[in-house]
């Protein structure tokens, strides 16, 4: 067996084409997704700065939606990313079009008069909040959220008090903020594109080590094999112990690298690596049992294009419902649950939770389930297993 494990090692390190595409590929992959998205997002999950100028075009005597909006960007929590300031009609403009400003916030003349006649009278109201910008961006787009849901609390809060026949009341306004839970730390942007991209180019590695067998079997180096009187289930041991060696070290160097380039884990101990080394283990194991199903397609397979294809739409659909191209969480729930169960979206599930609460016994299931993953794998990887003379 071990003549087939280092057979196949040698012959994926021959392929220099393979090797760039495998170790390097997803390397570069994360840190260009990590420059990309790093204007987004820093280590205080709050990055964006917006410079609002609010033009107050009615009559300031009635006031009730000027101190509404005043106090709106008065909030402290909103006051750290957002720095409004009343101007007039002129002096907004100018400093939008010089670049100072990101956006202008417009209260209508007839703002107040329709608000409160929706209240008192039932009447609806027309005119609302508006915004001017120069040109859509992140910055815009988070204002046209703050505003939205600004009137849609006003809306809210008048139709439940004309609805309960009370008085009008002053309009509370939404309260937002960040809860921070003791001994629960946030997984980064680059944490979660280290973990799905390593995990989506391993699955890879079950199929480029599988069609290695294209090749050997069009020039019979399995019927050879046979005639030397080795047992045909070493071939496929050697192709799953060289699967599981190479994902392994795929996925290591993925890592390594990364953490030296990025520095991913700051501060992280050794407690914490052992765990990351572990489950990295375990998911090599099912990867190598998935590359033994691989095999014994191929071998099984006359049309090898087909034998391919199902090879990498398996792998896509796995990295879709695995989290691998975007969190499993933006999946209705149905989906995230089938998603947390298959292998790599089991891994990253249980990656994620160990940066986050770093509780040893949080990898004992992933593990066990994984370790089945690949005990399943290869008994059906051996059950449908060509026997001689059929090849």
């Amino acid at each position: 067996m071990g003549s087939f494990f280092k057979k196949d090692v040698l012959v994926f390190w021959r392929d220099r084409k393979e090797i760039l595409m495998a170790l390097l590929l997803p390397i570069v992959l994360i840190v260009v997704l990590n420059f990309a998205f790093s204007g987004l997002f820093n280590k205080d999950g709050a990055s964006i700065n917006i410079d609002v100028a609010i033009v107050q075009e009615n009559d300031e005597s009635i006031g009730l939606e000027h101190s509404l909006v005043h106090d709106l960007f008065s909030d402290p929590e909103l006051k750290q990313w957002v720095n409004a300031q009343e101007l007039s009609e002129v002096e907004a403009t100018e400093l939008l079009e010089n670049g100072e400003l990101d956006a202008i916030i417009r209260v209508p003349e007839d703002f107040t008069y329709e608000r409160l006649s929706s209240q008192v009278l039932g009447e609806e109201a027309g005119s609302t909040l508006t915004i001017q910008a120069e040109e859509q961006s992140l910055e815009v787009t988070a204002l046209q959220d703050i505003i939205d849901n600004f009137i849609n609390t006003l809306n809210l809060q008048f139709a439940l008090g004309q609805t309960a026949g009370v008085g009008r009341t002053e309009p509370e306004l939404p309260q937002g903020g960040r809860e921070v839970v003791e001994g629960v730390e946030t997984y980064s942007p680059s944490q979660y594109f280290t973990i799905a991209i390593s995990t989506l180019f391993a699955l890879f590695m079950a199929q480029t080590v599988a069609m290695k067998t294209v090749t050997e079997k069009r020039e019979r180096v399995f019927n050879r094999i046979i005639l030397t009187n080795s047992h045909p289930l070493h071939y496929l041991m050697g192709k799953t112990l060289s699967t599981f060696w190479l994902t392994w070290v795929q996925m290591m160097i993925t890592f390594t690298l990364t953490q030296l380039l990025l520095d991913v884990f700051p501060g992280k101990s050794a407690v914490f690596w052992l765990g990351l080394i572990l489950m990295i283990t375990a998911f090599a194991l099912t990867v190598a049992g998935l590359s033994a199903i691989f095999t014994t397609i191929t071998l099984n397979l006359n049309d090898l294009n087909a034998a391919s294809g199902l090879f990498t739409l398996i792998i896509m659909v796995l990295g879709v419902l695995g989290g691998s191209f975007f969190p499993i969480q933006g999946f209705p729930e149905l989906i995230q649950n089938i998603g947390e169960w298959i292998p790599n979206g089991l891994t990253q599930t249980a990656l994620i939770e160990w940066i986050q609460f770093a509780n040893p016994l949080d990898l004992i299931l992933p593990c066990s389930i994984l370790i089945g993953y690949f005990i399943v794998f290869i008994v059906m990887g051996i059950s449908f297993f060509p026997r001689r003379g059929r090849i």
